[in-house]
Parts: C-alpha cells; structure tokens; sequence
C-alpha cells in the first residue's frame, strides 16, 4: 500500500518552536517522518541538540537555531537561517509557551502576567508575521500552525494570565488566515488538552489524575505523539482546503 500523498512533506522545510521538548519535539519528528527539512529552535541551542538527532533517525536534514520569541531580531535570524540553509520556509509550527502557576485572579501578579503574555502571545505573533511575510514571498505559499490550547476556548479555574493569552492566540490565528487567504499562506490552530510532557509526568500525580479524568471523556492524558500527528494534518496538503480553524485534540474535554 502506497502512502497518501497529501501527507507527504517532502521538499518542505519547517521551523518548529520551543522544539526542545514534549509537543514540540514530537512534532519534530514527525514532521522529519514526513519527509521534510526540520528547524529546531528554543532558548538554549545545547537542548535542541538531541531532538536534531532524533529527527535525524528519520531520514530528514535537521538543525537546531537558538531563538528567544520574546526578541524581535532572534525570530528575524531563525527566519533568516532557516531560507539560507534550506532555500524555504513553507511550514511554521508556533508551539513556543510557558505555563503560569495555578492561582486566584486575585492573587495575581502583573510580572507573572506580563511574562506569560511575552512569551505565549506576543511571541507567538512575532513568529507568525515573520514566518508569513517570508511565505508570502514564495510561490508556493505556506502552512502556519500555532499551538493555542483548550485554554483559547474554554477556561480552567486560576489560570487567567494564560487563558487570556490562548484566547488572543486563538483569535490572532483566525484574523491571519482571514488576511491570508487569497494568498495561498494557511494559518491555523490546535487547542491541546491535558497532554503528557515529557519533562513534567503529570500521571504521577494523584490530584492531576483524578482532575483529568473527571473532566476528560477519554479519561486519559493525549500523547505528544498524538499531537504531533494532528500537526502534520495542517502543516500538509492533506488539509489545503482549511485555514482559520481550530483543532481541538482533548480527548472529548470541549464536547461536554
């Protein structure tokens, strides 16, 4: 049996961010399965080192580029490095993000929240203008996914810094693709639900365990593999035809 083609990536380069770990990593890697160059970026090049072997493994060309979101020139040179390396930049996965500390509203802290909103949001659109401006130079266009969360549709209790921030993922996700759409640069979105990271083995808590599957139809954690493949879907031209949506992969949390 033949594979499908429209999964296929070959001849596609795709930068991931916060490549270093857990989503990220596995949507490296899948992505290097599918045929395509793979840019690895996040804070810290040493990390990203071991996900550029992984992917490797696969058959695909690798690098790793050290890139803070946060900063204006660093997501000019992934962008850069990436065309000069590679020729292209025709997918962009925008997974970079941090986690806030579950707390009150009222228990806040303004430096918490204007360090979430750097990463999660601001961070998130500096890549996406750079990676589209780059797409919409190229002939045949591109793919951006960005990592929003089940958080940029519903909300969890104590968590308003983050919640806020998905949401504006959510909602800058669609504009772009509204922008976008006649000029053949797609951009979407995946809402992930609890999944199970690989630096933070949340199965080992009790708490979390019982909170997941109460709230969770599936009762189980998602894989970082099973994202990854939800990513491959509307990085490929298995989905040419979508742009401006939001994919949720929550085991059922945002059906109640």
């Amino acid at each position: 049996m033949r594979p499908i083609k429209e999964f296929s990536l070959e001849g596609k380069t795709a930068v991931v961010t916060g490549g270093s770990r857990s989503i990220g990593r596995a949507a490296a890697v899948v992505l290097g399965e599918a045929g395509a160059n793979v840019v690895v970026a996040g804070r810290t090049k040493a990390d990203l080192d071991s996900v550029v072997k992984e992917v490797e493994t696969t058959g695909a060309k690798a690098v790793a580029v050290a890139c803070d979101v946060r900063k204006d020139d660093d997501i000019t040179a992934l962008v850069n490095e990436t065309v000069g390396t590679f020729g292209s930049l025709d997918i962009a996965i925008v997974n970079a993000g941090i986690f806030q500390r579950w707390a009150s509203s009222e228990e806040f802290d303004l430096a918490e929240w204007e360090d979430i909103y750097a990463t999660n949001l601001r961070g998130a659109a500096l890549t996406c203008i750079a990676a589209g401006r780059q797409m919409l130079t190229q002939e045949g266009g591109g793919s951006i996914v960005t990592i929003s969360s089940i958080q940029g549709v519903t909300s969890i209790e104590g968590t308003m810094a983050y919640t806020a921030a998905k949401h504006g993922v959510v909602g800058m996700t669609k504009t772009l693709a509204v922008d976008w759409a006649t000029r053949n640069v797609r951009v979407n979105a995946i809402a992930p639900g609890f999944i199970e990271r690989d630096d933070e083995p949340l199965t080992s808590n009790e708490t979390a365990i019982a909170f997941v599957k109460g709230h969770t139809p599936m009762q189980r954690w998602g894989t970082t593999r099973e994202l990854a493949l939800a990513v491959l879907f509307l990085a490929s031209p298995a989905s040419s035809y979508v742009t401006g949506a939001v994919l949720t992969v929550d085991g059922g949390w945002t059906a109640h």
